[in-house]
C-alpha cells in the first residue's frame, strides 16, 4: 500500500456524463446498484487509475502488466450504490485484491446511507464519510501507512496499526503464496547479490566499489513506481533483518 495522488481537477469526463447520472438516478430511485453496471469501468477511467497508481495494485503493489486490471470500488458499489460512478471511490487492483476484498467494508460506526446526495457531489464525498464512518480498510489515496508496515525474512507483511493489519489479513490478505513468493524473490535476489560480492570481498581484499552498481540498482528500484516499493524500502531501512553479517550491514549502510 502506497500512497498515491490523484487529480480532483481533472475527473474523467465521461464520469460526469449524462449517461452515468441517468444510471445513478436509477440506482437511487432503486435504492440499489442495479443499473448501468459496467459505465464505470471505461478505457479513459482506467488509464487514468493505470497512471496514478503507476500500473500496480492499489493494496498489494503487484505490478499490472498482464494481470487483470479491476476498477474496484474502495465502498462496495452494492452497498453505497450512489456511489458507483464516484471518481473518489474508483481505485485500480489485481483481480485476486478485488475478489479478497468483495463487498467488505468493516466501520468502526454505522454506515452512512443515502440522504439526497445529487450527482454533481458524488465525487467529493469520501472525506465527510470517513469521519462519520470510520473505515477499517486503508485509502491509499488519503493515508500514507509506510511507517506502520512491516516485513519479516519470510516476505511476509504485517502491522501492530489495527486498520492496516486488517487491510492486510482481513480484507485483501496480502500474504497470498504468490505475493510472498514474488517478495522473497526480490529479497534473495538482493541478498545472494549482495553475498556472493562480499566472498569476493574478503577473497580477493578488493575494493568495495564492487557492491556499488548492485546496491545502487536496488535504491533505484525502492521507487514509488517500482513494484513493491513498501518492501523495498523496508529493506533499505531495516538492513539488520536481513543481513546478520555486521559487516555487511555496514556497507550497505555506507551506500545510503
Amino acid at each position: 500500500m502506497t500512497k498515491v495522488e490523484k487529480n480532483f481537477e481533472d475527473i474523467p469526463s465521461i464520469l460526469k456524463h449524462a449517461s452515468r447520472k441517468d444510471a445513478f438516478e436509477k440506482n437511487v430511485n432503486a435504492r440499489a446498484y442495479s443499473f448501468g453496471k459496467t459505465l464505470y469501468k471505461t478505457k479513459e477511467a482506467q488509464k487514468n487509475l493505470k497512471e496514478i497508481y503507476h500500473l500496480k495494485c492499489a493494496f498489494c503493489e503487484k505490478k499490472l502488466l498482464d494481470a487483470d486490471k479491476h476498477i474496484e470500488h474502495y465502498r462496495s458499489k452494492n452497498t453505497y450504490y450512489w456511489l458507483a460512478y464516484s471518481w473518489d471511490n474508483l481505485l485500480l487492483a489485481c483481480g485476486n485484491c478485488n475478489r479478497a476484498k468483495g463487498k467488505k467494508f468493516k466501520t468502526e460506526n454505522s454506515k452512512v446511507i443515502y440522504k439526497n446526495e445529487t450527482f454533481e457531489e458524488i465525487h467529493a464525498l469520501g472525506k465527510s464519510y470517513d469521519e462519520i464512518e470510520k473505515p477499517f480498510i486503508i485509502h491509499p489515496e488519503k493515508e500514507d501507512v509506510l511507517q506502520y508496515i512491516k516485513y519479516d525474512k519470510e516476505g511476509k507483511v504485517s502491522s501492530e496499526n489495527p486498520r492496516v493489519q486488517h487491510t492486510i489479513e482481513e480484507a485483501c490478505k496480502l500474504n497470498r503464496e504468490e505475493l510472498v513468493q514474488k517478495r522473497l524473490s526480490v529479497l534473495n535476489d538482493f541478498i545472494n547479490q549482495i553475498n556472493k560480492h562480499y566472498i569476493l570481498f574478503t577473497q580477493e581484499k578488493s575494493s568495495l566499489s564492487r557492491f556499488k552498481p548492485d546496491i545502487e540498482t536496488f535504491i533505484e528500484k525502492a521507487d514509488k513506481e517500482s513494484e513493491f516499493y513498501s518492501f523495498r524500502y523496508f529493506i533499505l531501512h531495516n538492513i539488520e533483518i536481513f543481513f546478520e553479517n555486521k559487516n555487511i550491514q555496514k556497507i550497505l549502510i555506507s551506500f545510503w
